[in-house]
């Protein structure tokens, strides 16, 4: 091989001259100037697979290219022995380590592995081969730090904003004026760059300043996770409020802190000196409220949670403010009279109930249950109250938990207390289907105010359900049959039907006669209505054998609907209040009468003797 297409072999396998190896190329052309029979032959096997690995490339120039792809494919061994991808694994392990200026270990190390078992007289390839393998392991490690470089950017990209430094450093002497005043703190404008929170306490007997005084202070928080900068003239002793902390989260004892700021969740708290945290669920009662009145008060708490050697506290005025409200409450309660009246306002309306507050108590709220929210009992809460409104209630009782019951009811009049005298047993009136039950239908006779009509009252034949008759909605005319106003019920009958009006009350009694009138004619006889009687009553039955007609004979043309007949009660079912008739009873009743009356009238004749007993007598 000529010394130029050795120099050419090693500047192709060197890469482009941005590899920073150009000069080692030219070295190794240079040692190579004269070279020996055995050299060129032992030259011939890298060229030899070289060879190989350009027609897996295609052009051995593309090899950085593909390098830079992450995919690494470097030039067999002088010896040709271990194959490229072992190599190229070796590389991937070894890369960067200890390497001279421009040249990486990694083609030296690959080297080393790819001669085991090689002469010592390929000592000179070797060398030859290790500085155009560090060529190729140079611009693989450019290649993969630019990899990493992507992805390093790639993860700061991501990565949030950094936190913007404070103005302030804590213990920075800071010079302000005061804004203003408040029972625990004072409130200091820093050169217009922030407002810092003072405990007012530290001043001790020290005159206090006024609004618009200049104030001398050192930064003792400055308020990085949300709270505010807070101030201090004195040097906190965190070894003793770490112990105060840790003995009262063990003793459950409050503990005073100082609110030092609103953040995400709850407050900031200082527990002279030691930084604590209150979530907001357990500073006030009331879920969502604003909790910024709260900064710069000095109030009690209990230590619920001490970890981490003080430096995650967490603090609570739950149990407090419970215990503070149920005195409040039981004091408020304590004025209230069972069956005084009051204004409330509607809260809540639920299914079962209303939640109503009473202003005058300091919006303490009181339940109206379902039964005490109307006297309509039918009425739907939904349809009676609105959230907001004003309505009077009368306290019913306040139990032993302290919940306070109320009536809507008892605060109104009493519809029911009318209704003997405007609803009496006998009159009729104009009432509204409002609900039907298996055993009957409710209807409305005015609101708050409706009665009950039985299945077996609404009609003369009988049925098994009130929906054969009637539906909700409908309006129909109806006759009071009792009436109870302390037990808030009435019983009620159909009406007699149009053009009844003048029937003559009739008084349905055993073996008494009757007047009815023909409903309906059956194969087993004939329905009638009794003239005069509403509800169950009513209803009556002759059976066919009792109608005074010859056996087969058809009912529906003797007897037609409307026929009006006089009938005998041989029958009556007191529970059921089936009535049986009879018309030939009646018919044998009249007989009985009638020779009854002859034989009296013979008895009275036979009386006035002989006639010479007459004689007598004259």
């Amino acid at each position: 091989m000529s010394t130029d297409e050795n120099q050419t072999m090693s500047e192709t396998d060197a890469g482009t001259p941005e590899t920073g190896n150009a000069p080692m190329a030219s070295e190794n052309s240079a040692a190579s100037a004269e070279p020996s029979a055995a050299e060129a032959s032992e030259v011939a096997a890298p060229e030899a697979a070289q060879s190989a690995l350009s027609s897996e490339n295609d052009e051995p120039g593309d090899d950085v290219g593909n390098r830079v792809e992450g995919e690494p494919a470097a030039a067999a061994p002088p010896g040709g022995d271990a194959p490229a991808k072992k190599k190229r694994r070796r590389r991937r392990k070894k890369h960067g380590a200890g390497a001279a200026p421009g040249v990486s270990t990694e083609g030296a190390s690959t080297e080393g592995a790819s001669t085991e078992g090689s002469t010592d007289a390929d000592e000179g390839d070797d060398d030859e081969s290790g500085a155009t393998e560090g060529a190729e392991a140079t611009g693989e490690g450019d290649a993969e730090g630019g990899d990493k470089a992507k992805q390093g950017g790639k993860k700061r990209r991501g990565a949030p904003p950094p936190r913007e430094k404070p103005a302030f450093g804590v213990g920075e002497e800071v010079f302000g004026k005061v804004e203003r005043i408040t029972d625990d703190a004072i409130w200091i404008d820093i050169a217009g760059k922030a407002l810092g929170l003072f405990d007012r306490r530290e001043l001790g007997t020290e005159e206090l300043p006024q609004d618009g005084d200049q104030f001398l202070a050192t930064v003792a928080s400055v308020g990085i996770r949300g709270g505010m900068l807070v101030l201090s003239r004195t040097a906190a002793d965190l070894d003793k409020a770490r112990e105060a902390a840790e003995a009262a989260s063990k003793s459950m004892e409050p503990i005073e802190g100082f609110v030092t700021g609103v953040v995400k969740g709850g407050l900031e708290v200082d527990l002279h000196g030691l930084r604590a945290f209150a979530p907001a669920s357990h500073m006030d009662l009331r879920h969502g409220v604003d909790l910024t009145y709260l900064v710069g008060q000095r109030l009690d708490f209990v230590v619920t949670q001490y970890a981490k050697k003080g430096r995650d506290v967490v603090v609570s005025r739950k149990r407090m403010l419970e215990e503070e409200a149920r005195q409040v409450r039981a004091g408020i309660l304590s004025t209230l009279t069972p069956g005084s009246v009051h204004k409330g306002i509607v809260r809540t309306v639920m299914p079962w109930g209303v939640f109503v507050a009473l202003p005058e108590t300091a919006g303490i709220e009181g339940l109206v249950h379902l039964t005490e929210a109307s006297h309509d009992r039918g009425a739907k809460l939904q349809e009676i109250f609105r959230v907001g409104e004003e309505i009077d209630v009368k306290v019913v009782r306040i139990d032993e938990k302290g919940k306070l019951w109320l009536s809507r009811k008892s605060a109104m009049a009493d519809p029911w207390e009318e209704v003997k005298q405007k609803y009496a047993v006998g009159t009729t009136h104009r009432g509204k289907v409002v609900r039907i039950q298996a055993f009957g239908a409710f209807i409305e006779l005015e609101p708050g105010i409706d009665g009950l009509c039985h299945t077996a009252d609404l009609s003369i034949k009988p049925i098994e359900t009130p929906l054969e008759v009637v539906k909700v909605g409908d309006e129909i005319d109806v006759v009071v049959a009792s009436s109870d106003p302390a037990g808030h019920r009435i019983g009620l009958h159909p009406a007699l039907p149009a053009g009844s009006e003048s029937e003559p009350k009739q008084r349905v009694q055993l073996y008494k006669p009757v007047k009815a009138a023909v409903v309906q004619a059956t194969e087993a006889g004939l329905v009638v209505r009794i003239l005069g009687v509403t509800g169950r009553a009513a209803r009556g039955f002759i059976p066919a054998g009792q109608t005074g007609t010859q056996r087969g004979s058809d009912l529906r043309k003797d007897f037609p609907v409307g026929q009006v007949l006089d009938a005998k009660v041989i029958d009556m079912d007191v529970r059921k209040s089936d009535v049986k008739l009879s018309v030939r009873a009646l018919k044998d009743d009249a007989e009985k009468q009638a020779y009854q009356q002859y034989r009296a009238g013979v008895a009275r004749d036979a009386k006035f003797g002989t006639f010479a007993d007459l004689m007598k007598k004259g």
